[in-house]
C-alpha cells in the first residue's frame, strides 16, 4: 500500500511538472507570436509611411511645382508634372490598397501571398507606365535648366542629381520588396 501511494504521489508531482512545464512552453509561444507581430507591424508601418510620402509627392508637391512652372511660363512642363502626379498617385494608391497592408498580418498565408503577388505587379506596372513620363520631365528638366541650350555642365550636374534621386528610389523599393518577404516569412512561421 505505501509504495502504490509513493508511487501515486511521484505520479502527482510528475504531472504538475508538465503542467508547470506545458503553462510555461505556452506563454512562449504567446511571447513569440507577439514579438512576430510586432517586427511585422514595424515592416509594414514602415512601408505605409513609405506610401504616404509617395501620396504627399504626387499630390502636394507635383501641383505646387506644376503651378509654378506654369506661373513661369512653363505651361507645357507645368501640366506633364501635374499630369505625371496624378498618374502617380492613381497607380500608388492601386498598389497600395492591393497591398492591404493594415490587415495582412491577421491573413491566412495564401490571402497574404496573393496580396503581396498582386502588389508587387502593380509596383511593377506602375514604374513602367511611370518611366515615359519621368524620361521626358527628366529631358525637359535639361533643357530648362540650361536654357535650352545644351550645356554640358548643366547636363552632368542634372543627370547627376536625378541618377541619385532614381537611384535612391530603386533601393527604397527593393527594401521595401525584403520587407515584404519577410513580413511572409513571419505570417507563414505564425501558421505553423
Amino acid at each position: 500500500m505505501t509504495q502504490q501511494n509513493f508511487d501515486l504521489a511521484e505520479l502527482q508531482e510528475l504531472k504538475n511538472q508538465f503542467s508547470m512545464l506545458d503553462m510555461k512552453l505556452e506563454k512562449q509561444r504567446i511571447i513569440n507570436e507577439e514579438m512576430i507581430k510586432e517586427s511585422m507591424k514595424e515592416k509594414l508601418s514602415y512601408i505605409e509611411r513609405w506610401y504616404k510620402n509617395r501620396f504627399v509627392t504626387s499630390m502636394v508637391a507635383a501641383p505646387v511645382g506644376g503651378i509654378v512652372f506654369m506661373a513661369n511660363g512653363y505651361w507645357g512642363f507645368g501640366i506633364l508634372i501635374l499630369l505625371t502626379g496624378l498618374l502617380e498617385f492613381f497607380l500608388n494608391r492601386k498598389a497600395y490598397n492591393a497591398l492591404d497592408a493594415r490587415n495582412l498580418p491577421g491573413m491566412n498565408m495564401t490571402q497574404a501571398a496573393e496580396n503581396i503577388i498582386r502588389h508587387r505587379r502593380l509596383r511593377s506596372i506602375t514604374n513602367r507606365i511611370l518611366a515615359l513620363p519621368l524620361i521626358a520631365l527628366i529631358v525637359w528638366t535639361i533643357l530648362i535648366a540650361g536654357g535650352y541650350v545644351w550645356n554640358l555642365k548643366v547636363i552632368a550636374l542634372t543627370l547627376f542629381a536625378m541618377g541619385a534621386s532614381i537611384s535612391w528610389g530603386l533601393y527604397e523599393m527593393k527594401m521595401n520588396h525584403k520587407r515584404l518577404d519577410a513580413v511572409l516569412e513571419q505570417i507563414k512561421k505564425l501558421r505553423e
